[in-house]
Formats: C-alpha cells, sequence, structure tokens
C-alpha cells in the first residue's frame, strides 16, 4: 500500500511594495504601487470609501518623480470621483486587488488636508513603431520641446495639435490636451535599441522617455539584405504587421525616390491621349514625348479646363486613333510620369475585364514641394461628391464611345457616364497606386459648378431626382449630395445601464431629428437598478418611447439583436447612449446615403466633447489591427485630400451611430454576439456587409458628438484588457489578409498612429487593385 505523503502548504509572502495614495481637490484619486524587487511587475488596485471598493484602477501610468530617481516610473494610477460621494463619505483607502495588501495611507475626508496632491501625468511619449513617435503634454499654449536621442539632440517637436484624455471611467474627467507627432532622423533605423527623452526650450526635461529600434526598410526587408532563413523572414514579415513603421508625409519627394514603382512589363496596346483644354496642354505633350511607352496617339480639344466637345471627341477616335482599343483622357496642364501609359497599357494587359483605370496623383505646392495624392479603390460617393478620379483615367474603347451618347461636356460627366446604365460598377474600374502625373492647382469655384452639373445628370440618368449643392473644397471641388428617400419606418436603437444623465441627455438632443423623419425610438436596458433611472425609464412610455429590458451582462451585439428581433422597422439606427446631437438633420442625412440599394451601413462623424474628432470612419491595418481616422483634428479640418468634407465610402463605421436597413442586419445575421459582445462587432458587421456585396458609407454632413466610453468605460482599462485583445484575436482570425488590404485606404499611406499620417515605410503592394467583397475565414466557435 502505497503511503502518502502531505506536503506542507506555505505561506504565500506579500510583496514589500513602495506606494502612496494621494487627493487631489478636484476628486482626482492618484497614487503608485510598485514592488522594489520586480519593479517590472504592474498591479490592479481598488479604491474604497469606507471600506467599499468603488472603482479599479491599472498602475501603469508615467510617474515623474519616481522617473528621476533612475526607476522605471510606469507603476501610477488615477481615477476621479464624483464630490458627492466624497462629501458623503469619512475614509478613503486603496489595496491590491485580490490580494489585501494596502497601498499608501488611508485618507481622513473629514480631517486630513495634506493630503490633496494631484499625481497625475502631465505628459505622455509612445513609440509607434519604427521611427515613428507620438505624445501629449498638459498645455494650452502650443510648445516647442526638444527631441534627445541617445544624448544628441536631433530635432524640434513642436506641440501643436490637439489630442483628448480622460474619461476612462465614470466621473473621470476628461480633457483636450496639446499633442505632437514626429519622426527621429532615419540614421537611427540601424536595428539597435536607442533611447529617446523630450525637454523645454529652458532645457527642463520632461518625464517622459521610449526605449525604442528600428530597421532600415522594415525587419523583413533588413533580413533580406542580409540573408537568412525563411522562418526568419516570416518573423520578421510579422513583426513590421505588428511593428510597422512610417516616415512623414513631407519627406514624400525622397520616399519617391527611395522607393520608386516597379517597371512594368511592356505592353503591344496602342493607346489614344485625349487632352481636354487648351491652357497647359503643351506642358502635357512635352511630357508624352518622353513617355517609356512609345505606341500612342494624342489629341488636344481645345476649350477650358476639364471641358470637352463629344463631337470632336468622336470625331478624334475615328480618324487619327481609330485603332486604339483604350483611350486615356486627361485634363490639360497634367504632367505625366514617364512610365504612366506603360503602367497603364500593363494594367489593362493583366485585368482585361477592367472598365476604367484611374491612379494617383502629386501635387506640386506653391513652396516647390511635392505631396502626394494617394486615392482609395474605386469609391463611387467620394466619386459623385468630389470627382477625384476623373482628372486623368483611361477607359476602354467600347465602353467610351457608349458613354458619349450622353453627349458629356466635362471629364466629370465623362467619367461619371460610364455608370449611368447600370449603377456602381466598382467592381470593374481598377485603381493603380502610386501617382502616374502631377497635377495642376484646380480652380475649384469653376469646378464645383461642372461637378454639380455632372453628378446631377448621371443621378438623374440613374432615375434618381437628387438635390446637389456646391461645397467649399480645398484641394478638390465639393458638393453634397441629397437622395429622396421614401417614407419608411425607422427606429433608433439606444441600449443603456443606469447613467441616467447620459440617456436624457441623448434622447432630448436627437429629439428634434427624430420628430423630423417621424422616426421610432427603442430604449434598451440592460439591468438598470439606479431608482432615479428606473422612475426614469417607467415614464418614457408616456413620451411615446418604447423601452425593453434585456437582463445579463453587458453584451453589445446581443442587446441589438434582440432588440431587432422585436421589430418590423425598414430602417434600423443604432445609438450609443453617451451620444448629443447638435443638429436636427443628421438622421436624414443618414437616410439619404441608405437610398442607394447598394448602401448596406452609413456612419456619422462623431467628435468628443471638446471638438476633436473621435470617428471619421474606420482604417483597418493599423499595427495588425483597427482604427478611427482623423483622432488628430478638429471638427470643421478637411482631412487628408478633403475627405471631411465629402461623403465617402470606409470599410467600416462605429455602431455608436449606425443606420441599416434591416433587411440587411437580417440578411447577414445581425451582430456576431458570441465572439464581439463588446468590441469590433460594427467591423465585422460592416465587413460581412461588404462581402454581401454591400458598401459602408461615412458622411461627414452628418454629425454628432460623442463621449466615447462614458457608458461603460474604457477597453484599456485592466479588467477589461484580456477581453478586448481576445476578440482583437477573433477579428484578425475571421478577416485575416483582409486587415491588411483595405480598400478604402491607399497602401503607400503609414499603418501606424493615426490613419492618413504618414507614409508607410516601406510601402504595401502597389499593385492594380479594385474594390471588390472581402472573403471571410471560417472561425468555429471555441477557436
Amino acid at each position: 500500500m502505497a503511503r502518502v505523503i502531505r506536503a506542507r502548504k506555505e505561506p504565500i509572502a506579500k510583496p514589500k511594495l513602495v506606494s502612496r495614495l494621494a487627493l487631489c481637490d478636484d476628486g482626482t484619486v492618484s497614487g503608485f504601487v510598485f514592488d522594489p524587487q520586480t519593479p517590472e511587475r504592474h498591479f490592479t488596485v481598488d479604491i474604497l470609501l469606507d471600506g467599499l471598493v468603488l472603482k479599479t484602477a491599472y498602475a501603469d501610468a508615467f510617474v515623474p518623480e519616481l522617473s528621476r530617481q533612475d526607476r522605471n516610473g510606469a507603476c501610477g494610477f488615477a481615477v476621479t470621483i464624483e464630490p458627492d460621494l466624497l462629501r458623503a463619505a469619512r475614509h478613503l483607502s486603496a489595496r491590491l486587488a485580490n490580494l489585501g495588501t494596502s497601498v499608501g495611507h488611508p485618507i481622513d475626508l473629514e480631517n486630513d488636508s495634506a493630503a490633496l496632491v494631484d499625481l497625475r501625468p502631465t505628459c505622455k511619449l509612445r513609440w509607434l513603431g519604427g521611427l515613428h513617435f507620438q505624445g501629449w503634454i498638459d498645455s494650452e499654449a502650443a510648445v516647442t520641446l526638444e527631441a534627445i536621442v541617445d544624448g544628441e539632440s536631433v530635432a524640434q517637436v513642436r506641440a501643436v495639435a490637439w489630442a483628448h484624455i480622460g474619461g476612462d471611467t465614470e466621473g473621470d474627467a476628461s480633457r483636450n490636451i496639446r499633442a505632437f507627432d514626429f519622426h527621429a532622423p532615419q540614421r537611427f533605423a540601424d536595428g539597435r535599441v536607442h533611447r529617446i527623452l523630450l525637454r523645454k526650450e529652458n532645457g527642463e526635461q520632461i518625464p517622459a522617455t521610449a526605449v525604442f529600434v528600428a530597421f532600415p526598410d522594415g525587419l523583413a526587408g533588413m533580413i533580406d539584405v542580409i540573408g537568412g532563413y525563411g522562418a526568419e523572414r516570416l518573423r520578421g514579415k510579422l513583426y513590421d504587421q505588428l511593428i510597422p513603421a512610417s516616415l512623414p508625409l513631407h519627406d514624400y519627394a525622397d520616399w519617391r525616390d527611395r522607393f520608386p514603382l516597379p517597371e512594368p512589363q511592356p505592353s503591344p496596346l496602342r493607346l489614344a491621349v485625349v487632352i481636354a483644354g487648351s491652357a497647359g496642354a503643351q506642358q502635357t505633350l512635352s511630357t508624352l514625348e518622353t513617355q517609356s511607352h512609345e505606341n500612342w496617339t494624342a489629341g488636344a480639344i481645345d476649350g477650358q479646363p476639364l471641358l470637352i466637345d463629344s463631337d470632336a471627341l468622336l470625331e478624334f477616335l475615328e480618324n487619327a486613333a481609330s485603332d486604339a482599343r483604350h483611350v486615356v483622357v486627361t485634363m490639360a496642364g497634367v504632367s505625366l510620369e514617364r512610365n504612366a501609359l506603360a503602367r497603364i497599357a500593363a494594367a489593362f494587359d493583366v485585368h482585361p475585364d477592367a472598365v476604367a483605370i484611374y491612379g494617383d496623383l502629386d501635387f506640386l505646392a506653391d513652396d516647390g514641394r511635392l505631396w502626394p495624392l494617394a486615392f482609395p479603390a474605386f469609391d463611387y460617393e467620394r466619386m459623385l461628391e468630389q470627382g477625384y478620379c476623373a482628372h486623368l483615367f483611361a477607359v476602354r474603347r467600347d465602353a467610351l464611345i457608349a458613354a458619349i451618347e450622353a453627349r458629356p461636356d466635362n471629364l466629370y460627366r465623362l467619367f461619371n457616364c460610364l455608370l449611368d446604365q447600370a449603377g456602381p460598377l466598382q467592381a470593374d474600374i481598377l485603381h493603380l497606386p502610386g501617382a502616374l502625373a502631377t497635377m495642376p492647382k484646380l480652380d475649384r469655384a469653376k469646378t464645383g459648378s461642372l461637378l454639380s452639373a455632372a453628378s446631377y445628370l448621371h443621378l438623374r440618368a440613374r432615375g434618381i431626382d437628387a438635390d446637389i449643392t456646391e461645397q467649399q473644397g480645398n484641394l478638390f471641388p465639393a458638393v453634397r449630395i441629397k437622395r429622396p428617400f421614401s417614407q419608411q419606418r425607422v427606429t433608433v436603437i439606444i441600449p443603456t445601464r443606469d447613467r441616467v444623465s447620459l440617456l436624457r441627455r441623448c434622447l432630448d438632443s436627437i429629439a428634434p431629428a427624430v420628430e423630423r423623419c417621424g422616426a421610432d425610438i427603442l430604449v434598451v436596458d440592460n439591468d438598470s437598478a439606479h431608482p432615479e433611472t428606473i422612475g426614469f425609464l417607467a415614464d418614457l412610455p408616456r413620451r411615446g418611447i418604447r423601452t425593453l429590458r434585456i437582463e445579463g451582462p453587458f453584451n453589445f451585439a446581443r442587446l441589438n439583436n434582440q432588440a431587432i428581433a422585436t421589430l418590423d422597422s425598414d430602417i434600423l439606427c443604432l445609438l450609443n447612449n453617451d451620444i448629443e446631437a447638435s443638429s436636427d438633420d443628421w438622421l436624414e442625412e443618414m437616410l439619404t446615403r441608405l437610398g442607394e440599394p447598394e448602401v448596406g451601413a452609413v456612419g456619422a462623424l462623431l467628435t468628443w466633447p471638446g471638438g476633436i474628432i473621435q470617428h471619421g470612419g474606420v482604417v483597418l491595418g493599423m499595427n495588425f489591427s483597427v482604427a478611427h481616422a482623423f483622432t488628430d483634428r478638429f471638427s470643421g479640418d478637411p482631412g487628408f485630400l478633403d475627405q471631411l468634407l465629402v461623403a465617402h465610402e470606409c470599410s467600416a463605421v462605429t455602431a455608436a451611430c449606425l443606420a441599416t436597413r434591416r433587411s440587411d442586419y437580417l440578411a447577414v445575421g445581425g451582430m456576431d454576439e458570441a465572439r464581439f459582445a463588446v468590441t469590433f462587432n460594427d467591423v465585422d458587421y460592416c465587413l460581412r456587409l461588404r462581402e454581401a456585396g454591400k458598401r459602408i458609407v461615412l458622411t461627414p454632413h452628418a454629425k454628432l458628438i460623442h463621449a466615447e466610453s462614458a457608458s461603460r468605460g474604457s477597453d484599456n482599462r485592466a479588467n477589461r484588457r484580456d477581453r478586448f485583445e481576445h476578440e482583437l484575436n477573433l477579428l484578425r482570425a475571421r478577416w485575416g489578409e483582409v486587415l491588411n488590404d483595405d480598400p478604402a485606404y491607399n497602401p503607400q499611406l503609414s499603418r501606424d498612429g493615426v490613419p492618413y499620417g504618414g507614409l508607410a515605410w516601406p510601402p504595401g503592394p502597389r499593385v492594380p487593385r479594385y474594390n471588390r467583397p472581402p472573403r471571410a475565414g471560417d472561425l468555429p466557435l471555441g477557436f
């Protein structure tokens, strides 16, 4: 018989901590905690009032005084407690979550005024990968900082942009602060580890440092140069996906030289080249003479820029260019790249099904600096409101002759004639990443009227009687299109849990827009328990607002799915309870976009309460994840290439404010509540709509205020990070390479930081591409 030996259970040693707890007079509870034996360890801290846990914080914020003692310094925490709660309590304390070890000394709220100290961070420096850094400093005025790498002064950094911080937890005050974004010099991309810090003009070092490593042209490219095994290159590719590198947009000229476009395969195609306009025609003809593709015939049609005579165009095609099967059409004044015609011909060879081709362009500023006009794969909505692809394009001869039957008189109308008969044939329009030419400055007043007339005639040809209004553009013309929409049943769905002040403000602010559209409201209550909330919800039916109670843990996808199952509305508007409307036309604007049958979902432009943009569409592929666009801009900024002035296509939009048809919602199975309970459910839903052949549109003409996460807290909180990472991994598993190939984003643009903030280093694949539906991978439950 075997003898059983019981091991003695040793008590678990509690860590010997260095910690502090303080209270600021604005209600901010702050402090730090670290273990000197294992300084890299981070702790979760419970904040208690009179012995009851009120909040939980993760201690990983930067603490200046600790960094000056040659410690890591990233062990601080800060949360805000409502003044009413503090006034009603006697004692404030903190402890390690699950361990019970005290953090700092308890504070006697009735007598201890010496504890009123603020340990909140005043600045932040973040390495984004490669040589790219972002950060902020708590200052009302613009600040100039000096960047120091390994003791060497390398750059002047201007903190002139804006960012929004705070608001992670209930009662946590949010604020706008000065932000900066810069790149270290390229000589530090040497594969070695470097340390960077910042100091003010007076020589004072700000308490923020970072360690970084960068590789020339990415780690995968470096492995290719020095030689290595295939497995090592695969590891390098993964590193480059997760930690991408970038260069600033103002370095575009040097970037172009460093990453020249590959030479296209020789082509036997004969091209006809049509130049629209007299002024600048000679400049365009001179660049034709230097083309590497020599099999072409050109003709200039006299007149004003962008205007075209249909009879003269037909005469040229029938006589001088009778043997050309493909036609290149350009505005006068365009300076073609040496291989522009060769790239167009090669693209038609590889994609004979393409109806039309357009490419990226360059823009020469008044100071002589070159800037990239990096476009998306074909975007029908943006074509209508901006005409971005009509200044230089190529088209099959048969399609062009058929289009001329509509008698177009300018290039915007000539291009959209191609789509008159069968709706947006975006699957047949090819985009060539990389500049085909340098474009002259446009007269936006004249081009705006041309675009307005062209879009009106095109939509009328499709049987759509739309209202079109000219807007003030920046680089390009801009118009606003308002399609008619039939009076359909619309329901606004608002999930909520307590926080009655948010819900009250939301309902009051959206009431004019809801009434204007004859819409209904359904408030979905998820286990509210506060008496004031219960009373408020009970009174809503008297105001004509339906309520639905759904119990259980917060699952945004499930709440919407179950709510929609009770409705028979035609149109759904998913809305967060922390949304506040500032106009009465936002809902109508979103509904008019759904007047286009191919549009599956419409998103709005959302700003923080302080005016900084919180959501300008979702871009795929940022650090092999997704990111909101234009979060470094204030409301009113035109955005990259005027995107915030016109409606445009995105791969996804946030469900904080999303309009969609109920039939489309049900056809794709609604939101995936099993895999994406809280985050990425809207991204996954939009991608499945696109997989079904629908388009996703972001309209900046619908603007609302969003106090993001005010109702449920930030995903950066410690108790939610694991869930966030799990759902991100599920998104990567389902959509895979789709996340690295966003058709609404250009492969030449950066995939770190905020979208549209820099140049990809190195660029992504610059191959001809269609805007075609993505394909999801199979993702069985449990994997």
